[in-house]
């Protein structure tokens, strides 16, 4: 019969991210105390990641929102069968919600981002077009490639949840949308060079505000939203914010921005 447990870390090996963990996906079987993961995970199990028989897993299953400890059974030609032994709720991140909203730059930089910002604990991740944006080809059609990569670093550091990855949309369109009560939009631009993230949270809470949730960051390429597309924003409530005097890669901004908010967030 297959246990529930509360504590997130589970035993000391888990606590320690000895016991590898996977996204299921919808051609997953949860069946009683078993479970069949079929198709390309299961290749990729047994392929890649050359699991074998009584091998512990942590399997996170979204279409039922729970977290399986399970041990491998079985492996056959098409299936990887696993017996559960424990499983629980997932658990979200602590607030807030982060959005980041990034310009599209050259694939493979963007793809490092991707990445970088599902291990910092993003929640949703948007891809921008603006008028400097530089990426080659359909970005619609990247997005299976984005959302791979996003599971595979969520497996890598252990999140219970993936960020969601949209399609691609036009900034103009991005920024005029209507945002929540509690929504702190923040927009990464030199127009403020003095203006940093910490400062911004401590000011909402010195005015008695909520804590923000979500904070939506709007990230653009190298070079910068137009001067249009920035007076737009911060018409629209976007705050500016600077990450310093250096020039920065795109990406790298992105990354640090997450990380600057995170900690304003937390402290």
């Amino acid at each position: 019969m297959t246990r529930h447990y509360d504590d997130p870390a589970m035993d000391d090996d888990r606590a320690i991210g000895l016991v590898p963990r996977y996204f299921l996906d919808e051609s997953t079987r949860v069946e009683d105390d078993a479970i069949t993961i079929s198709g390309g995970k299961a290749n990729r199990l047994k392929r890649v990641m050359r699991i074998r028989r009584d091998d512990a897993l942590e399997l996170v299953h979204p279409i039922t929102d729970r977290l399986y400890r399970a041990s491998v059974e079985r492996v056959t030609r098409d299936d990887v069968i696993c017996r559960i032994e424990e499983s629980r709720a997932l658990q979200p991140l602590p607030p807030p919600r982060i959005v980041i909203s990034a310009s599209l730059i050259r694939p493979q930089r963007y793809d490092f981002m991707i990445e970088k910002a599902t291990e910092l604990g993003v929640d949703e991740i948007r891809p921008v077009w603006s008028q400097r944006a530089i990426i080659r080809g359909d970005a619609a059609q990247r997005l299976h490639r984005w959302r791979r990569l996003a599971t595979e670093a969520a497996e890598q550091c252990r999140r219970e949840y993936r960020p969601e990855i949209h399609a691609p949309v036009e900034v103009v369109d991005l920024i005029q949308e209507a945002a929540g009560p509690n929504t702190l939009r923040l927009l990464a631009s030199a127009l403020e060079p003095d203006q940093r993230i910490a400062p911004i949270f401590q000011q909402r809470r010195d005015d008695g505000l909520p804590e923000p949730d979500p904070v939506h960051l709007l990230i653009g390429p190298e070079g910068g939203y137009t001067p249009e597309e920035a007076e737009l924003a911060r018409n629209h409530g976007w705050q500016p914010f600077s990450l310093g005097n250096r020039p920065l890669r795109a990406e790298t901004a992105a990354i640090i921005a997450i990380a600057l908010t995170l900690e304003a967030a937390r402290s």
